[in-house]
Formats: structure tokens, C-alpha cells, sequence
């Protein structure tokens, strides 16, 4: 697949998100289409290695390089934006990094969702990551 300016990509990821690790590394979960390499069907789930590009330049448009291939993201998944959005800007206001006896404080239930979610993610983000048998150092 040729992209602008005659960069390639090995596969298409639509419907994708960054899955942060506790360390700040990423890899990106998403459907992948059109793969060069014929590893994957198109419409199968996937999960990349992880992300060498930077975090900056990870954006639907863009190829991103990671160790084991390079991605056009296509059609970020973006449905919980405006929740985390709304938890980020309450953090901010706080003296100091509030724990979840803070957030059901608030007593907004967005909030509280919003919390649960992240921290959800990340462990999730983890537990595919030792799964699939990666080195975590």
C-alpha cells in the first residue's frame, strides 16, 4: 500500500487505540485491513508491538512505526474522549493525585466511570501485553 510522499505502510488499523503501559510504553489496538504481509485477515482485532514513532505523531492520517511493522491509523476510536477529557481537567484542579475515595467524593458519576475506565485500561493494556509474552523491562 503506497501512501503520500511514497511512504508505505505493511496495513491499514482502523477503530484503533494507544494502549499505555504503567512504564509509558504503547502499542495500538485496532482492526487491521489490507495487510501487505498477509499475517492477518482483514477485519481481525490486533494488537501491534510496540509504538517507536512518537507519541506526538501517533494520530489518525499518519504511518506509525513499530517494532514489527508500520500502520496508517485510519478512525481513531474516540467514543470516551469527552468523559476522559472532563477526568483529566477535575485532576487538575486537585491539590494532589486524588485515589478513588476522591473521585466517589465528588459524587459525580462520570467522573467516577471515567476513573474506573482508565484504570481498567491500563491493567487490561498489561495483562495482553504479559500474555502475548513480552518482555516488560
Amino acid at each position: 500500500m503506497t501512501i503520500n510522499n511514497s511512504e508505505t505502510c505493511d496495513a491499514v488499523l482502523s477503530d484503533w487505540v494507544r494502549c499505555v503501559l504503567s512504564d509509558g510504553r504503547f502499542f495500538i489496538a485496532g482492526k487491521v485491513s489490507g495487510d501487505r504481509r498477509q499475517r492477518f485477515r482483514d477485519g481481525t482485532h490486533i494488537t501491534t508491538s510496540l509504538v517507536q514513532s512518537p507519541p506526538e505523531t501517533v494520530v489518525d492520517g499518519n504511518i506509525v512505526q513499530t517494532l514489527n511493522g508500520r500502520y496508517l491509523l485510519v478512525q481513531r476510536y474516540a467514543v470516551d474522549d469527552a468523559l476522559f477529557a472532563k477526568l483529566d481537567a477535575w485532576i487538575a484542579a486537585q491539590p494532589e493525585p486524588p485515589t478513588l475515595r476522591d473521585v466517589l467524593a465528588a459524587d459525580d458519576r462520570e467522573l467516577a466511570a471515567a476513573y474506573i475506565l482508565r484504570g481498567f485500561r491500563l491493567a487490561t493494556a498489561e495483562a495482553v501485553w504479559q500474555r502475548d509474552g513480552n518482555d516488560q523491562a
